[in-house]
């Protein structure tokens, strides 16, 4: 194709994907979600101060997402909403949010120098990824953190582009994206903390190109944001007693889910086989983290979205899941061409080495967060692979970096393109046919609207 029509079809890629969004973002109640973050977004509305750590069950979270919810609220309530309707403004915070996600996750992709065939496949991944559209469509401050993830990225990858010695300007305004972005992701959730290694790594980086520049302009800007970072978490452990404080240091009401204790936790089985027998929750998988982890990424598996009664779902999901092996094949395959051809050479120096060690570290690290949580907390709601959303996406970057010199068939990287997109619609047409009727099949409670 030529670029202008490869231009159009990046466009109508993410036109698509943004379709997909706003689609089951008007089909799905505002108060199906995981957990009840509208008790504590209404806590906040109140008189907008901060509640204590274990006043409701999401009280523990840092307070980002609830101070913009509480806001949105507020607007609702101005304009004299009542009920879905209101907490429909609160839900929209989300979906606009992963708008924004797809069209940051393609400049940088344009920033990093991919070829227009990995470019379309790598925004074709994340367009129809399950796992993305799903936490786009729930009220709750994980989409937050996957949005602040991307910014963070993409202000990463303009620094690398960036030399100081040329436009210090252009670098401090850069590295300013990236130091608030990174403090918005740490006061949104404990585990985006993480995000502080990226402006660590260009300070550090940076040393080699001009020290004083660093010394006397990045580096105040850097203490000032980890100060201001690690004050979420002291204030908590203040009021606690308790270092990243949970909610279930308080509650109990995960104690009856399976597995129940970490000898029952299977931290190295996959289990595809009973997947593809039965692609919803189930006994048989849930003690399987890395099945977990791969089931929600690319299904429905604790049916929020779908009618495990309905049985052209059990279909919806094996197709998910070959889908997902699919995925997992390129990545590993063209990883090993990688290594094998040894395609380092836009590794001029160690300050590019430190970054990507750095961006590595920072997407590993949240593909753990879901081990480190089942561990303290060994049941299956631990095993949530919206945790790991931030880090497949920085990995996807950082795979599309590497690999973007590895010659491929383009028939090759069309056909998943299709693929993606294929799955993507049957997903959008099961889950309006499965919401729209009663919801009283969800694998857990809708969430009672709060009161004034």
């Amino acid at each position: 194709m030529s670029n202008p029509k490869i231009s159009r079809f990046i466009v109508l890629l993410l036109c698509l994907g943004i379709c997909f969004r706003v689609i089951l973002f008007l089909v799905n109640p505002p108060n199906n979600s995981y957990d009840d973050h509208m008790e504590v977004i209404q806590l906040y509305s109140e008189d907008f101060e901060r509640p204590l750590p274990f006043e409701c069950w999401q009280a523990y979270q840092p307070p980002a997402y609830y101070y913009i919810g509480a806001i949105f609220l507020k607007c609702a309530d101005f304009l004299g909403l009542k009920g879905a309707c209101k907490w429909k403004i609160v839900q929209s915070i989300n979906c606009i949010l992963s708008l924004l996600v797809l069209v940051l996750f393609s400049k940088i992709l344009t920033k990093i120098g991919v070829n227009n065939g990995l470019k379309i496949l790598y925004l074709s991944f994340l367009a129809f990824l399950p796992r993305d559209i799903f936490t786009s469509l729930m009220v709750g401050n994980d989409y937050l953190l996957i949005f602040s993830s991307v910014a963070v990225l993409f202000y990463f990858v303009k620094l690398l582009k960036t030399k100081p010695e040329i436009s210090k300007r252009l670098t401090l305004l850069n590295f300013l994206g990236l130091s608030f972005f990174a403090l918005l992701g740490s006061f949104t959730k404990q585990h985006g903390l993480l995000l502080l290694i990226l402006p660590i790594s260009i300070t550090i980086s940076h040393l080699y190109i001009n020290r004083r520049f660093v010394l006397t302009t990045l580096m105040p800007i850097l203490i000032v944001v980890l100060v201001f970072a690690s004050s979420d978490e002291l204030w908590k452990y203040k009021q606690t007693g308790h270092f990243l404080v949970s909610n279930q240091d308080y509650y109990d009401y995960a104690e009856n889910q399976f597995p129940g204790s970490l000898n029952g936790v299977r931290f190295f089985s996959f289990e595809l086989n009973k997947l593809l027998e039965n692609p919803f929750i189930s006994r048989e998988t849930s003690a399987s983290l890395p099945t977990e982890i791969f089931a929600r990424i690319f299904f429905d598996y604790e049916w929020r979205f779908l009618d495990p009664n309905r049985y052209f779902t059990y279909y919806v999901g094996r197709l998910g899941y070959l889908l997902g092996i699919i995925w997992l094949l390129y990545f590993s395959i063209s990883t090993y061409f990688w290594v094998k051809n040894n395609y380092t050479q836009h590794l001029k120096s160690k300050g590019d080495l430190i970054n990507y060690i750095s961006l590595f570290l920072v997407g590993i690290l949240f593909t753990l967060v879901p081990v480190v949580q089942t561990i303290r907390y060994p049941y299956f709601s631990s095993m949530k692979a919206m945790f790991i959303v931030p880090g497949i996406i920085i990995l996807g970057a950082l795979h599309a970096t590497i690999c973007k010199n590895i010659k491929a068939v383009p028939n090759v990287f069309c056909l998943i393109t299709i693929m993606n997109f294929l799955y993507g619609v049957i997903l959008l047409v099961a889950i309006c046919l499965s919401m729209g009727g009663t919801l009283d099949y969800l694998h857990g409670p809708l969430w009672p609207y709060p009161t004034n």
